[in-house]
């Protein structure tokens, strides 16, 4: 079993922690007030999965600490520490934070006015001071050791996602395209599903690009740049292959289209070829291979626009359909490969 770096700076977070409190207990003579277990379980929930998510948060935790401790203040020396007022406090701390647009960091306002509160009896400066100083010792170890030691990097998991989502989108491409030549046509709620699939990954690969984007310094931005536009891409063909799927089922079968039919099953094939070598490149980091463009889209549009001009049938603009959405993931290909200085 692999042992996850986000997994071992959890352990050594929580080591780190208490091993500060325990020194803190020992000097102020503090030990009976238990700060450590507070301590290390502020520190657990306060460690986030990027580096600028740490940053970001650190703030707001810390003036919602600090909002705990005010109300923690206030109770005490007007209506009391009971469960029942520790309650209205509570509440009082979730709509003040959500006031002050800290809602992620409501928990520990929360955790701040409990570690106070429950220790009531005995409630002195030293007692107070002692447990916030727990929770700003967690706040500062998991942010710290999240940025200083072994800081994450999802470049490999942003190259996977990107893999899955491009094998995913090619599958697709490869039933709609196989449609042209054949006659049962793949179901329309095949082609729903299988897209659905692909907008899903396309969610997860945008949610691991921004935490890859909170980790990587301004310098380091302009990969970052052609992975989003990678990623963008097979999105915006993703409608471009729906649209060519719907032409598709409505275009013409007479024998007397078929060798139109092959042209643009050729074209299409030119592009899935080209798609699997751009984004082989980008994902896996295989060299890039120019294919042999033996397509002629000119002529392909030519031999279009005459049928259309001597064929009554409707149906034939659905040709037309097709050639105009291929020719747009091609200009989207073109794009990529200009992006990435792959253009020969």
């Amino acid at each position: 079993m692999k042992i996850g770096a986000r997994t071992f700076k959890t352990g050594l977070v929580v080591a780190i922690t208490i091993f500060l409190v325990n020194i803190l207990e020992a000097k102020t003579n503090t030990i009976e007030y238990n700060v450590a277990g507070m301590a290390a379980f502020t520190a657990i929930i306060a460690m986030q999965p990027s580096i600028k998510g740490s940053l970001k948060t650190f703030k707001n935790r810390v003036i919602a600490t600090f909002i705990g401790t005010l109300i923690a203040f206030v109770l005490a020396f007007t209506l009391g520490l009971n469960a029942f007022y520790l309650g209205l406090g509570s509440i009082a701390i979730i709509l003040i934070c959500l006031k002050l647009g800290l809602d992620e960091s409501i928990s520990f306002a929360l955790i701040t006015l409990v570690a106070i509160g429950t220790y009531h009896n005995d409630f002195n400066i030293m007692g107070v001071i002692c447990r916030v100083s727990g929770v700003l010792i967690g706040l500062l170890v998991s942010t710290g050791l999240n940025i200083l030691f072994i800081p994450p990097d999802y470049s490999d998991d942003l190259k996977e996602k990107i893999n899955d989502l491009r094998l995913k989108f090619e599958g697709l491409f490869a039933d709609i395209m196989g449609d042209i030549l054949r006659e049962a046509k793949v179901e329309k709620e095949t082609v729903k599903d299988k897209r659905q699939i692909i907008r899903d990954e396309l969610d997860d690969s945008r949610d691991i690009y921004s935490l890859l984007v909170g980790d990587v310094l301004p310098k380091n931005e302009k990969p970052l740049k052609k992975y989003r536009r990678s990623i963008n891409a097979i999105q915006s063909n993703l409608e471009r292959l729906t649209a060519i799927h719907r032409s598709i089922i409505f275009m013409p079968s007479d024998s007397a289209y078929m060798q139109l039919r092959k042209d643009l099953y050729e074209y299409l094939e030119y592009l899935l070829l080209l798609h699997r070598q751009i984004y082989e490149y980008i994902a896996l980091d295989n060299e890039y291979m120019e294919i042999a463009k033996n397509i002629n889209e000119e002529e392909i549009q030519t031999k279009i626009v005459k049928i259309i001009k001597v064929d009554n049938n409707e149906d034939v603009f659905e040709f037309y359909n097709v050639f105009f959405e291929a020719s747009r993931i091609n200009d989207k290909l073109e794009q990529l490969k200009s992006e990435f200085g792959l253009s020969f």
